[in-house]
């Protein structure tokens, strides 16, 4: 699932992405100096998460969250929904954000995703 939204932080402008951990090309695209928002499917309640495996020069990771899913009914437990990673592009380019979705203490529950990162 491949989207893009715009979202607007404060009085920056974002680019916002929103993936899953299969393999297809997920390409975000931001502005040197803006928030670019990455949005992921994740279950942290399972002990899944997104980790950073290579970190591509000129990327500056921000800050991580998760957002539970609007569908998980009142009360329940387990729901999944998405985790959200927030970079700044430095400089003008294209790259290759390496990531990693798992339990961080169990290796062979690890999927690699690349996303394609374009700053301009």
């Amino acid at each position: 699932m491949n989207k893009v939204k715009a979202v607007v932080s404060g009085v920056m402008m974002s680019a916002a992405i929103t993936a899953n951990a299969a393999n297809e090309t997920t390409t975000v695209t931001g502005e040197v100096g803006k928030d670019v928002k990455l949005s992921l499917e994740s279950n942290p309640t399972t002990g899944y998460g997104w980790m950073i495996k290579d970190l591509p020069d000129g990327l500056i990771f921000v800050s991580g969250g998760y957002e539970q899913s609007k569908d998980c009914p009142k009360g329940a437990v387990g729901c999944g929904g998405e985790e959200v990673l927030h970079f700044i592009g430095e400089k003008k380019g294209e790259s290759t954000l390496k990531l990693i979705y798992g339990q961080s203490f169990n290796k062979s529950s690890w999927q690699e995703k690349e996303v394609k990162v374009v700053i301009k």
